[in-house]
C-alpha cells in the first residue's frame, strides 16, 4: 500500500516537524488546551456564558496556537501545508461518509469490548462537553476538526511522512492525535480514525477532505448522542446492541462492509495520483 521511497530521493534535506519536534507540538498543543481551560474560568467569572467562554477562549489561545506553528512551519519549509498537485475528486467527499461511518461504528463496538466501562466522573465530563448549544455544536464540527488537522495531519503528517517514511508519518502522527485526546475512550478511535485520515492525506497532499471527514464524525457523534441520549434517554455506556436491538456480531458486519466497500473504490480513485505528488528538491 506504502511506497517508502517516492518521497526519499534527497534524504539529506530536513523538514518541520521531525518525530522529535512533533512530540514537542503535542506538548505545546496541550498546554495551549490547559490554558484555554484557564482562559475560559476567567471569562466566565466576568459573567459570560460557561459555552460562549470555553469557545472564545479555545478560538484565541489554541487557534492562535496553531496558525503561528503553521506560519513557523511555512517559513521553515517554504512550502504551504495546503498543497494540491492533483484536484480532489467530488467522490473522494462522497466514499469517505459511508468508510467513516463504518470505521467509527465498528470501532465503538470493538473499543466497548475491549476497554473498561467509562467512570461515571468522565462520562458527566464528556457529556456537558456534548451539549446540544450552538457554541458546543460549532466547537466540536468546525473549530476542532479545522485546528486539530493542521496540527496532526498538515503540519506533523506531512512532516514525519517527508523525513521518516509514509507508513510510519502516519502511524506516528494517528498516535499523537490519539494522545492529544488524553483518554482511551476516544484515544482508540481517534488512533484508528487518525490512520485513515493520514492515508487519506497521503493520497491527497490536501487537508480539506481530512478536515471534511473529522466533521462528519463529530456531527454524527453529536446527532447520535442527541437523539439517543438527550431525547432517548439512553446513556454513554448503553451497548449498540441494546440501542438498536440487533447483536454486536450484526452491526460489526455491517460496519466492516460499509467501510471496506467504501476503502476499496477509495484506493481506485487514488491509486494513480500518489505517483505525481510533489517532488522533493533540495
Amino acid at each position: 500500500m506504502f511506497n517508502n521511497n517516492y518521497l526519499h530521493k534527497h534524504s539529506k534535506q530536513h523538514f518541520y516537524p521531525d518525530l522529535k519536534q512533533s512530540w514537542i507540538l503535542v506538548l505545546i498543543f496541550l498546554s495551549a488546551l490547559f490554558a484555554s481551560s484557564v482562559f475560559a474560568s476567567i471569562l466566565i467569572t466576568l459573567g459570560i456564558n460557561t459555552d460562549v467562554a470555553e469557545l472564545i477562549a479555545y478560538m484565541i489561545i489554541v487557534g492562535t496556537l496553531v496558525f503561528t506553528a503553521f506560519f513557523y512551519k511555512k517559513t521553515i519549509n517554504d512550502k504551504p501545508f495546503i498543497y494540491y498537485k492533483n484536484k480532489v475528486s467530488v467522490w473522494i467527499y462522497i466514499l469517505v461518509i459511508p468508510a467513516i461511518i463504518g470505521l467509527g461504528g465498528f470501532v465503538e463496538i470493538t473499543g466497548a469490548m475491549i476497554l473498561p466501562e467509562m467512570p461515571d466522573f468522565f462520562k458527566k465530563s464528556l457529556e456537558n462537553a456534548m451539549d446540544s448549544n450552538l457554541p458546543t455544536i460549532f466547537t466540536a464540527v468546525v473549530a476542532a476538526p479545522v485546528l486539530e488537522e493542521i496540527v496532526c495531519r498538515g503540519i506533523i503528517c506531512e512532516g514525519l511522512i517527508k523525513n521518516i517514511s509514509p507508513r510510519a508519518g502516519i502511524l506516528w502522527s494517528a498516535l499523537i492525535f490519539a494522545v492529544i485526546h488524553l483518554n482511551p475512550w476516544q484515544g482508540l478511535s481517534a488512533f484508528v480514525i487518525g490512520c485513515f485520515l493520514g492515508w487519506i492525506y497521503w493520497k491527497t497532499r490536501s487537508i480539506i477532505p481530512c478536515i471534511f471527514i473529522h466533521f462528519v464524525n463529530n456531527a454524527l457523534a453529536l446527532f447520535l448522542y442527541y437523539y439517543y441520549c438527550e431525547k432517548s434517554g439512553y446513556d454513554l455506556n448503553t451497548p449498540v446492541s441494546e440501542i438498536y436491538g440487533i447483536s454486536e456480531t450484526v452491526m460489526i458486519i455491517i460496519y466492516v462492509s460499509m467501510f471496506l466497500a467504501s476503502f476499496v473504490l477509495l484506493v481506485k480513485i487514488l491509486k494513480p495520483k500518489h505517483k505525481d505528488i510533489i517532488t522533493i528538491t533540495p
